[in-house]
């Protein structure tokens, strides 16, 4: 691929990644503006746009960076610019993911009737305990991270043979110069971006799913509120399709990093596609979901006259549900 045409590819995947969390993030905030509110489905969209943006902003500079640099991995000590982008892409990443998973713990507490008189409680207050959660995981994402600023090479550097064959020319791996546990710190972070968030986002989905089933069938002897139940539907499509986004993303990242920590060659272009479909798909789902930022983008197109009634039935609001 020319430079020009490496240059239009990235520049593509910013535009993809970017541009629908912008606009989700100047809508959402113009609406909460106007209520003089800021409810929890609005919160969890604000972080999850800011995130987002910020995520795919900071892949491309890594990107540039290691583009104009190839041998960057092996310069010691590391700039501080690779580690400002590190730091912003983990941070940013572990903030959206966790913010579906509370999205998905939301809808479903809202959606569910529960017997227990605990989850009963629980769902009175699901508003103030999912702020104060998605408050909670952002604080934890910015000390989480933190220790990436260490990062450096630790070993001597392995000469190659020939030094100018970038593509089998071997460094060492980066490693904290901090005094913690690597291999304990590497798996709570694995822990934290993976396999807890998935424990909230699937048992909630999958709770959803048998509701609504079961909500579906009792209303097939009752129309009286199919409408009603049409935004349900949708929350439940909207989030599996969150879920199925966030692990086709997790895949193709673990892929990528597997493939460059056993040594073999793996071009830059596959880890800022897998951002930019993430952050791409996440605001175009979160589009659908919502009826202020649907109806604000078909009045953008002209279509809001022909479009209103569809959207005001197949929709939810930004609001609670």
């Amino acid at each position: 691929m020319t430079f020009v045409g490496h240059v239009l590819f990235f520049v593509a995947l910013v535009i993809v990644g970017v541009s629908g969390n912008i606009y989700n993030l100047i809508f959402t905030i113009q609406q909460q503006v106007k209520t003089r509110t800021i409810q929890t489905v609005g919160l969890i969209l604000n972080v999850i746009s800011i995130s987002n943006i910020i995520l795919v902003i900071a892949t491309f500079a890594l990107v540039v960076s290691v583009f104009q640099n190839p041998q960057i991995w092996c310069v010691r000590p590391y700039p501080l610019a690779i580690r400002i982008e590190a730091y912003l892409m983990m941070t940013c990443s572990f903030n959206s993911f966790w913010a579906i998973a509370w999205l998905s713990l939301f809808y479903c507490i809202k959606v569910v009737n529960f017997s227990s008189e605990c989850f009963r409680a629980l769902k009175r207050n699901i508003s103030s305990v999912i702020n104060a959660a998605v408050l909670l995981s952002c604080m934890l994402s910015c000390l989480l991270f933190f220790p990436l600023f260490s990062l450096d090479i630790v070993e001597s550097l392995e000469q190659n043979d020939n030094v100018s064959d970038i593509a089998n020319l071997t460094c060492p791996q980066p490693s904290l110069t901090l005094r913690i546990n690597a291999n304990a710190y590497a798996a709570a972070i694995i822990c934290l971006l993976c396999p807890i968030p998935l424990m909230i986002m699937l048992p909630t989905s999958v709770r959803m799913v048998a509701h609504l089933c079961a909500h579906t069938l009792a209303l097939k002897k009752n129309q009286t509120q199919v409408q009603g139940s049409d935004s349900y539907v949708l929350v439940c499509k909207i989030t599996i399709s969150l879920v199925g986004v966030y692990l086709s993303t997790l895949c193709i990242v673990a892929l990528f990093f597997i493939i460059r920590f056993i040594g073999e060659f793996i071009t830059y272009h596959t880890l800022a596609s897998a951002f930019s479909f993430y952050s791409g798909m996440t605001s175009l789902l979160l589009t659908a979901s919502n009826r202020y930022l649907k109806e604000k983008l078909w009045s953008m197109l002209c279509c809001r006259k022909s479009e209103e009634q569809a959207s005001k039935s197949h929709t939810v609001v930004t609001g609670d549900v």
